[in-house]
Order: C-alpha cells, then sequence, then structure tokens
C-alpha cells in the first residue's frame, strides 16, 4: 500500500521560494550599508585614508588640499572663478608661464596664484571699503597695488631663487656627466644616473626632460623643451652646446667639460658683477646712517667746547 502525502512540496520548489524572499531582502540591506557607507565618507575628512608617509609626499598645496583650508582661504577660493574671468584667458596662460619658470613651487596653479590674491582682497576688504566711504582714492589705489603685487611678488621670488640655483648646479652636473659619459655609459644612461644622484629643480627637469624622451619625443624636441621651460642663461647654453655637438658628432665628453668651464667663468663674472651693484647700496645706507650721527657729534662737540652761554644767548634772543 502506499500512502502520499498532500500538501509537501518538492524539494527544488521550496529552495526556488526562499531565494525569492531572501534575494530582495539582502539587495535592500546591501543599498542600505552602501547609502550609509557612501554618507559617512561624504561627512568624514579626508586625511582619515592617508598615513604619515602619504602626507609626507603631498606638495602643500595638494597636502591644503587634503587636510582642508581655514575660513580665509576658502572664502578666497570662492573668488578665485571671478579673478579667472577678470584676468581672461590670455592672463591665466601668462599666469601659467609665470608657475612654470618658478618651477610650480609646492605643486602651485595659477589658481594658487589668484587665491594668493583674492586673500590679500578679502584681508584689505574693510580698509578698502572705509577709504571709499571716506573718498580716499589714494588708499583704494594702494590696496589694489598691494592685491596685485603680493602674489607676483612671491612668484617672482620663487622664480629668480630657482633661477640661481640652477645655475649653481649646473656646472658641477655637467662635470659629473662629463665623467659618466668617459667611462662608457650611453648618454641616455649617464643622464638619469647623474640626475638621480642630484637633488632641486635641476635633477627634476632632466628627470622630465628623460621622461618625455622615453615617452616618444626626439631628443631635440625634448631639450628644446627643457630650454623653453627655462630662463637659466646656462642651461640655454647647455642645451645649444649639447645639440650642436650631436648634430655635427663632436664628442660628448669634451663639450661638457668646456661648457662647464665656460659656465664656471661666467658665473665668477655675476658674482663680480654683482657685488659691484652691492658696492653703491653700502655706501648708500653708511651716508644715511653714520655720517649724520657723525655730523651731529662734531657739531655737539664744537659747541660743548666752545665755552658759549646758552641761558645768556637764549635770553637775549627773548
Amino acid at each position: 500500500m502506499q500512502v502520499s502525502v498532500v500538501g509537501r512540496p518538492e524539494p527544488g520548489v521550496a529552495v526556488t521560494g526562499a531565494l525569492v524572499v531572501v534575494l530582495p531582502a539582502l539587495g535592500a540591506a546591501a543599498a542600505v550599508l552602501l547609502v550609509v557607507t557612501g554618507w559617512r565618507l561624504a561627512r568624514s575628512d579626508a586625511i582619515e585614508g592617508l598615513d604619515v608617509a602619504d602626507l609626507m609626499l603631498l606638495r602643500a598645496e595638494q597636502r591644503a588640499d587634503v587636510t582642508g583650508r581655514g575660513p580665509l582661504d576658502r572664502a578666497a577660493q570662492r573668488l578665485v572663478p571671478v579673478l579667472r574671468r577678470l584676468v581672461g584667458p590670455a592672463g591665466v596662460r601668462w599666469l601659467q608661464r609665470q608657475v612654470d619658470l618658478a618651477g610650480r613651487p609646492d605643486g602651485a596653479t595659477p589658481d594658487t596664484v589668484l587665491r594668493r590674491a583674492a586673500r590679500w582682497l578679502v584681508i584689505l576688504s574693510p580698509a578698502v571699503a572705509l577709504f571709499a566711504v571716506g573718498g580716499n582714492l589714494l588708499g583704494v589705489l594702494l590696496a589694489a597695488v598691494v592685491v596685485v603685487v603680493m602674489p607676483l611678488a612671491w612668484l617672482s621670488r620663487a622664480r629668480r631663487l630657482r633661477q640661481e640655483r640652477l645655475d649653481r648646479d649646473l656646472p658641477d652636473f655637467l662635470d659629473i656627466l662629463s665623467v659618466t659619459v668617459s667611462a662608457g655609459v650611453a648618454f641616455r644612461p649617464a643622464l638619469s644616473r647623474v640626475a638621480e644622484r642630484f637633488e632641486g629643480p635641476l635633477a627634476d627637469e632632466m628627470v622630465l626632460t628623460l621622461n618625455q624622451i622615453a615617452n616618444g619625443a626626439t631628443r631635440r624636441d625634448a631639450f628644446a623643451d627643457l630650454r623653453r621651460r627655462n630662463e637659466s642663461d646656462a642651461l640655454a647654453m647647455f642645451v645649444t652646446a649639447f645639440l650642436q655637438s650631436e648634430e655635427l658628432g663632436a664628442p660628448l665628453a669634451p663639450t661638457l667639460d668646456q661648457i662647464a668651464a665656460d659656465m664656471r667663468r661666467d658665473s665668477a663674472q655675476r658674482m663680480r658683477r654683482k657685488a659691484a651693484r652691492v658696492a653703491p647700496r653700502v655706501t648708500l645706507v653708511t651716508s644715511l646712517v653714520l655720517v649724520p650721527g657723525a655730523l651731529i657729534l662734531v657739531i655737539v662737540g664744537i659747541v660743548l667746547g666752545s665755552g658759549v652761554d646758552f641761558a645768556e644767548l637764549f635770553g637775549d634772543f627773548g
């Protein structure tokens, strides 16, 4: 006799029914979890995902973007789009050129320069308002000059220091490169090896040039771009002599030695010219500070030594 069980579902049907119920619940739970995680990440500080080593690798501008800016910088940041529209595309390109010549200090961009100008504008805005209410046009003009000059002065100083360091490091760089090439190493590996041993803007420029060559640029185009990115006369001389040596087939090591010697001679001449310009400044400071004091000392000594009775003299005038 067979006994049949009525109402018990088959195993496959039961599993399918369970999945129909469980899968939507798991999907809803995953969606809620993703929403909560995204909200937490949006509300959290970006610095939480970086350790100390990662922060040390970031430049100043990038580190400020990660760690957050102060109220003054946030107010200045809101004015950056307005300033970009005021200076126009030509002004932005000029700022980019100046930033490139300065070596992009701390990861600077044209927006960095505009943010510094906006910061000075926010700082001086109360004074500008007072000058405008009082009708002091000169004060308003001076505030506008400060807003424009201060960021450009910072950029100009960084640019000047970078070019000076390029001129100072290049002769030693060429000497080491000449020795490396004379030892039988090819030019590109020798340039890469010497650049790894150096620090500063010169090494950065050489590494960038090598990267351009490795990514398909010709040697002439890469070194011409190196000359375009910098205002250093010594570096331009090196690029010109190197390209001429490559075209004419002259030996590279003697050419590098000759360029290094010429650069040291030019550097000595620049130092002498700088010392000659400093001498009149020292004379001017001496004249303005020491001469009046010496004159006062001499005149007071003469007057005191003459025995003049000032009480009687001023009494007669009275």
